[in-house]
C-alpha cells in the first residue's frame, strides 16, 4: 500500500517521458530500460508479477511484468532493455514527468509505485528515497 512507505532491498527512481506515461502518445505500456533497472534485473528474459500503487493511496493493483530485451535475435544491433507492464489504474493516472519508484521488498515481491509530480499533496521535495526506503 502507498500510505504507508515502502522498504526496499533495492530500488530506483524512474522520472516518466510521455511515451511512457501517456496512452495517446504510445500504447506500448513500457519503460525504457535504462541502467538502474539492468542493475536489478539483469539480463535475463523475466517474467513476474509486481503490485503497482499510487503514493498517497491505499490502492493497489497486481500486474503481471516482464524484463525483456526488444531486439533478441537481431545480432546486427545491440540489445534494447524494456520493461512491459500490463494495463492498470496506477499507470493510466500517470503523466508525463511523473516519478515511479521500482523496487523489490523484503521480502523478494516488486513494486512499482507512482508519486505524481506537481499534483496535490504528491511533490518531489517531500520524500527521500535511501538505501531500504523510498
Amino acid at each position: 500500500m502507498a500510505i504507508q512507505p515502502i522498504k526496499f532491498s533495492k530500488s530506483c527512481i524512474k522520472t516518466l517521458t510521455a511515451v511512457e506515461a501517456e496512452e495517446a502518445r504510445s500504447n506500448q505500456h513500457e519503460f525504457q530500460g535504462v541502467a538502474p533497472l539492468k542493475e536489478m534485473f539483469g539480463y535475463a528474459k523475466l517474467t513476474t508479477k509486481a503490485t503497482f500503487s499510487i503514493r498517497g493511496s491505499s490502492d493497489s493493483y497486481p500486474v503481471e511484468l516482464t524484463w525483456y530485451d526488444a531486439r533478441e535475435g537481431n545480432p546486427n544491433r545491440s540489445a534494447e532493455y524494456r520493461l512491459y507492464f500490463q494495463s492498470s489504474p496506477v499507470m493510466e493516472a500517470a503523466k508525463e514527468g511523473d516519478v515511479i519508484a521500482i523496487g523489490y521488498d523484503k521480502n523478494n515481491n516488486i513494486h512499482c509505485e507512482l508519486i505524481q509530480s506537481n499534483r496535490g499533496i504528491h511533490k518531489l521535495t517531500q520524500w527521500q528515497i535511501s538505501q531500504g526506503i523510498a
